[in-house]
């Protein structure tokens, strides 16, 4: 049992570093998790935490690394997550239409410059504290106007 820290946030670290390709070794030598002291989720690349010395995922920034694979499943584990950057890299297939229910407390969404594809999920008008959207780049389709939340205008576009 892991005495120091959230369970469930390393266990989503664990996740989507198995669930992923790494050519380039960024997780594979920076995400170890042999290591047991206060915080030390906070030490790996790409990760920020809400406080240094306690293992509770706040952004998870993984841009331009390389990395390939579906949008990991383990990001459900990261119950307090507030910012995702998976921009550049080369993730594929469709971005979960689940989103808001495994990502509740998303202010920051960027999955631009990848290969995502098929719809855009509905679910992301429910993202309730979400106010900005990256989806440029990738074979998605159709931005959908839902009810009165137009994902449009939440979308911010890169010049």
């Amino acid at each position: 049992m892991i005495s120091h820290g959230t369970e469930s946030d390393i266990l989503c670290l664990k996740s989507i570093k198995n669930s992923l390709e790494d050519p380039n070794n960024y997780l594979t030598y920076s995400w170890n998790f042999s290591n047991n002291f206060e915080g030390y989720i906070c030490r790996f690349n790409g990760v920020e935490c809400w406080h240094p010395d306690e293992n509770r995922v706040l952004n998870i920034k993984l841009s331009n690394m390389g990395l390939k694979g579906q949008f990991p499943r383990g990001f459900e584990n990261c119950s307090t997550i507030t910012g995702l950057d998976l921009s550049f890299n080369e993730f594929s297939g469709p971005i979960p239409a689940d989103i808001s229910s495994m990502l509740p407390f998303l202010t920051s969404i960027d999955l631009r410059n990848n290969k995502f594809t098929g719809e855009i999920p509905i679910a992301l008008a429910n993202c309730t504290y979400l106010n900005a959207l990256k989806l440029d780049n990738n074979m998605l389709t159709d931005l959908c106007t839902i009810g009165k939340t137009d994902i449009n205008n939440m979308v911010r576009r890169t010049p």
